[in-house]
Parts: C-alpha cells; structure tokens; sequence
C-alpha cells in the first residue's frame, strides 16, 4: 500500500510541475518524429500492443497485452487495456493439491487514463494509470483439454482448483519516441496493486509488483 501511495503521489506532482513547464515553454506546431513531422490535431486515437516482465513472489512472468482508445489535445488518452499471462504453462506448482500439479492462469484489464508530457517532441515521456479487474485461477496442468471435431470446438478438460475475481490499479511511467507520425515507442515502469486477493495457499499481495514492459503504439497523435 505505501508503494501505491507514492507511485500516485509521484504521478500526481509530476503532473502538476511538468505541466507548469510545458505552458510556459512554447510547443513545436507540428509533431516532430524521427522520420519527418506530422500535422496538427485536436482529436486522435491510437491502438497498439504490449509485452512486459514481472515477478509474482519471485516467478518470472511474461504479459501480452493490448491497448486502444482516444487522444484529446494531443496529451489527455482515455481508452481499454487488456492484459493477460503469455507464459502460463511455466508458471507451474507441483504437489499443489495432494498430487495435483497446477499453473497459473489469468489476466485483467480496464479503463486506462494516460497523460503525455511534451508529446510533439520526438522524445516524451507520460504517465498512464490502469484501474480496472480480472481474474487468476490455479487449473490442473496435466489436463490440456482437445479439439472437438463434431463440436468444430476446443473442448477444455481444465479443472480449475481455485479462481478469484481481482480488483487493479496500476499506475507508472513511461518514455516514449515518435518513429513516426502514426508511431511511437514506448517502455516504462508500472506498479500493479490487487487489494484483497483470495487463492488458496497464496499470499495476499501475490500479484502485487513492479512490471517492466514496452509498447508499439499506432494512431493518430
């Protein structure tokens, strides 16, 4: 909790002291980029994908993501995000039920609020916060589950040992380059918060933990 507390506390000055700056200065009137400007817009929008690394108490853990919504003024981004495990089958625990052999599952994702700092510059930095749900569930990993040819479906023999809905607030920082007038790249650091989680032989704060990721991001900036 006190980790959360000064993330937000950061984020929030930042925001109050960068932004002073930034009215002060005065901006480029184009979007300056690596590979030429693009023109003025009030309204945009922008979609991307991601992939970060975290730890859940230790266990390396890869997440797969992907991110899209609208862009106001150029600074202001409000949109979804949506994260899930990518490397679930080596997130395994032996003898978790008796015999039973299990790995983790799950994902979650929200509303994503976002504000850019200095965004026609080709280098910028921003500051996103994700606040939204999901869940994670422990399923038997012997049971892989199978194509069902008469059913033309993925039929799943998963039996799920445990599962609990989780409520996130991520917030971060992140640095961002204009490659192109529709594309930027980002990477950052975030920290994931998830009050209150509820898996049977797993500590509270579990999932609670700094993640480092990079983004691609297309649009209209």
């Amino acid at each position: 909790m006190k980790k959360l507390s000064f993330m937000i506390l950061f984020a929030f000055l930042a925001t109050a002291i960068f932004a002073q700056d930034e009215t002060k200065n005065s901006a480029p009137e184009h979007m300056n980029t690596l590979f030429g400007n693009g023109k003025k817009t009030t309204v945009g929008w922008f979609v991307g994908p991601s992939v970060a690394y975290t730890q859940f108490s230790g266990d390396h853990a890869v997440l797969a993501g992907i991110q899209g919504g609208m862009i106001i003024n150029h600074h202001l981004s409000v949109g979804l995000a949506v994260i899930g495990l990518a490397n679930s089958d080596y997130l395994t625990y032996n003898h978790f039920v008796d015999s039973t052999d299990v790995r983790l599952e799950g994902g979650y994702g929200g509303l994503l609020l976002e504000y850019t700092f200095f965004p026609k510059s080709v280098v910028h930095f921003s500051i996103p916060v994700l606040i939204g749900g999901g869940q994670f569930s422990y399923v038997d990993k012997d049971k892989t589950g199978h194509w069902d040819n008469e059913a033309g479906e993925w039929d799943s023999d998963h039996r799920t040992i445990d599962k609990d809905a989780i409520f996130v607030v991520e917030p971060g920082i992140r640095a961002e380059v204009n490659v192109l007038k529709f594309m930027r790249f980002g990477i950052g650091v975030t920290y994931r918060y998830t009050p209150d989680l509820d898996l049977m032989k797993t500590d509270k704060a579990f999932l609670n933990s700094f993640t480092a990721g990079a983004t691609l991001t297309f649009g209209k900036f």
